[in-house]
């Protein structure tokens, strides 16, 4: 299967990075962060219902964890739709809703 990340979910990741090393002034836990999150993201490939199913929505949205952050991501056919990738200790839902509305 291929792997597509919308461009919310790139400058999810981007604003992630950023934060970590000039917010924090941690570029090895930016690193460390990215890079655990497209290894995780690239198991997809494989094993496209890794991620548990959203709830209680009208659409089929599973979600990875990877430490703190959520991998929002829709299974199509032949293709994997990387949604967001947000902090799960943020309001995430509104975050996503506003993405697919």
């Amino acid at each position: 299967m291929k792997i597509q990340y919308r461009p919310a979910a790139i400058d999810d990741l981007r604003q992630m990075v950023e934060y970590l090393t000039t917010q924090l002034k941690n570029p090895t836990a930016a690193v460390r962060l990215k890079t655990k999150l497209l290894h995780s993201i690239s198991n997809l490939k494989d094993y496209p219902n890794l991620g548990s199913k959203l709830e209680n929505t009208d659409v089929d949205i599973r979600y990875l964890i990877v430490e703190h952050q959520l991998v929002f991501y829709m299974v199509k056919e032949r293709k994997i739709d990387i949604i967001r990738i947000l902090d799960g200790r943020t309001d995430y839902l509104a975050r996503l809703f506003s993405e697919l509305n």
